[in-house]
């Protein structure tokens, strides 16, 4: 993959890495704000945002406990870290976020690409495989459009724009090819509206007819909503192209028009020609080029360029997309088909029970069945770490997570536990895994990287494995709708031989 190159409309590129800090003075720098009153600004929408995170904040939050403690965690020294992964750009600073795996020594603080200068080749990579799979993680979770009322939130700025370009790029313009009927029009003749609407001629006692009911296509090439997305559509791969987006999502950079958006109509023509468009349309992929052309119009066509506003595009909940990721590709996912009961209150005062919206059942993060085993695996976008003070590890799975574990080992060997699955006998053996993102600097060629053991005096016969998995090989299986067959088989050799005397 050729490196990445800025745009000459940026002011500046920086590349940073998340959950590492940064001062104060470089994150102002960052985002070029020249004065403390902007960046003021700035830092309160991106705290609001969850997009960054105050370092003091995440201290709290360890200090108290929080099952969350190892995702709040910030590495070195500084006010302020990204809790995000993707790509920012304000007043046309484009900051590019790395995931906290990529552990590149440069990465200890903002590295700054010169405008002429090509980034890192393995960073270029690493961020485009990231985007390009928060975006079918997105896409794959994105509620339908409905009208009455719509429960649809316009996406933001950038991923709306890319809606717009990969639906064009997967199912062409926007047609709406009409059959025209006329008397004598030419075309394919309806013998059955003609011999009701017709008088014909009798000759030797055989009707001829004279006139004929005609049905001809009309190639809607210049329909003015088809104009109109073709307009935009190449408006959003040059906007694109200025945050780096067409070379990072492998977009196709599309010259769908010669004509601007402006001479078309002004804005409001423009959006009631849509509107309209929508009230006679019921063909469901058509409605969503309507809806999306509607967000761009109301949202972005005008008054949005490189350099007035803050766009972004990834993620501040990566750990989500992490366990997606996981439990997609590592298959055979009969989780839905178990569920452990929930607990049965009954209240002294009258021996009534509770309602069952009162009490919940747990659902496993992810269970696959192999010959008479079952594996209980569980997903953890978690990065453990030295504390510097008296050298032990900390950011593993609390206390919760782990009983967890081990009840789900205990549910599934129960009798029946699987009664739902016709002719599925419980299992014999279970196993139990966390699973952590590999660091970038990992040996190449090891998917699969035993980590730690944990066990506890409570279940004298369980324990729990965590493994740290190469993340390239599983997003791409995630890309292409496939299983990752190679790192579940390896995972489950490393399970048998570190549980072997547990199972």
């Amino acid at each position: 993959m050729s490196c990445l190159k800025p745009s000459p409309h940026l002011r500046s590129l920086t590349w940073v890495r998340e959950r590492q800090a940064c001062t104060h003075e470089q994150m102002r720098h960052l985002f070029g704000c020249s004065n403390a009153a902007e960046f003021q600004h700035v830092l309160n929408e991106l705290l609001r945002d969850n997009i960054i995170r105050c370092k003091n904040a995440a201290d709290t939050a360890t200090e108290a406990g929080a099952e969350d403690a190892a995702g709040e965690y910030i590495a070195g020294r500084g006010d302020y870290a990204f809790a995000y992964v993707g790509l920012l750009c304000h007043h046309g600073h484009l900051v590019y976020v790395l995931p906290k795996y990529a552990d590149d020594a440069a990465l200890e603080h903002p590295c700054r690409v010169a405008p002429d200068e090509e980034s890192p080749a393995e960073w270029v990579a690493t961020l485009s495989l990231l985007l390009r799979v928060i975006q079918k993680y997105k896409s794959k979770y994105e509620k339908e459009l409905t009208d009455a009322p719509r429960k649809h939130q316009t996406p933001s700025y950038l991923a709306l724009l890319v809606s717009i370009v990969m639906d064009y790029a997967e199912n062409g313009e926007y047609r709406d090819d009409e059959y025209l009927v006329r008397l004598n029009g030419g075309g394919r003749i309806m013998w059955e509206r003609t011999i009701h609407t017709t008088t014909p001629h009798l000759q030797d006692d055989a009707p001829i007819y004279m006139d004929t009911v005609n049905r001809r296509l009309v190639d809607a090439e210049d329909h003015f909503i088809t104009r109109l997305h073709r307009v935009v559509v190449k408006e959003c791969c040059h906007r694109l192209q200025q945050f780096g987006l067409v070379q990072l999502l492998n977009l196709p950079m599309v010259d769908a028009a010669e004509e601007a958006v402006e001479r078309l109509g002004d804005t409001a023509y423009l959006i009631h020609s849509v509107e309209g468009e929508l009230g006679n349309q019921f063909d469901s992929r058509r409605r969503r080029i309507l809806h999306l052309l509607l967000d761009y119009l109301k949202d972005c066509c005008y008054e949005s360029t490189l350099n007035d506003a803050t766009y972004t595009f990834g993620s501040n909940c990566f750990n989500q997309v992490w366990e997606d990721v996981c439990r997609c590709t590592l298959g055979k996912d009969v989780k839905e088909l178990f569920l452990i009961s929930p607990p049965l209150w009954e209240v002294n005062a009258d021996g009534g029970k509770a309602e069952p919206a009162a009490v919940q059942s747990l659902k496993l993060d992810m269970l696959f069945l192999e010959g008479d085993s079952a594996y209980v695996l569980d997903a953890k976008y978690y990065m453990p770490y030295r504390n510097g003070e008296n050298a032990c590890w900390a950011g593993l799975p609390g206390v919760g997570d782990v009983t967890k574990q081990f009840l789900y080992r205990q549910a599934i060997l129960s009798p029946n536990a699987l009664e739902k699955i016709p002719s599925r006998p419980s299992p014999e053996k279970a196993y139990n895994a966390f699973l952590m993102p590999q660091s970038t600097s990992a040996p190449a060629g090891v998917a699969v990287q035993h980590f730690a053991g944990v066990t506890m005096p409570l279940f004298p016969r369980s324990r729990v494995d965590a493994f740290r998995l190469a993340p390239a090989p599983l997003y791409e299986a995630y890309l292409h709708s496939m299983e990752c067959a190679s790192m579940r088989d390896a995972l489950r050799v490393a399970l048998h031989e570190k549980q072997a005397d547990f199972a």
